[in-house]
């Protein structure tokens, strides 16, 4: 089975972007809501990417 749906460059950024944040706050290094801004701006960027993707994808599909 070939399932690609974690495999996206978005995908892991968010990922790696969002374990970094998270190693931040278990270090101690940032405070639980700067943990929360980031993962939010992390989790908006993401969607955004997706929807931004999408949008791109269905016009250019009806150029086409």
């Amino acid at each position: 089975m070939n399932d690609t749906r974690f495999a996206s460059r978005k995908f892991i950024l968010a990922c790696v972007a969002f374990v970094a944040g998270l190693s931040l706050f278990i270090a101690g290094k940032i405070d639980a809501a700067q943990w929360l801004s980031q993962a939010a701006w992390v989790l908006g960027l993401y969607i955004a990417g997706n929807e931004g993707d999408a949008a791109v994808t269905h016009v250019t599909s009806a150029k086409a």
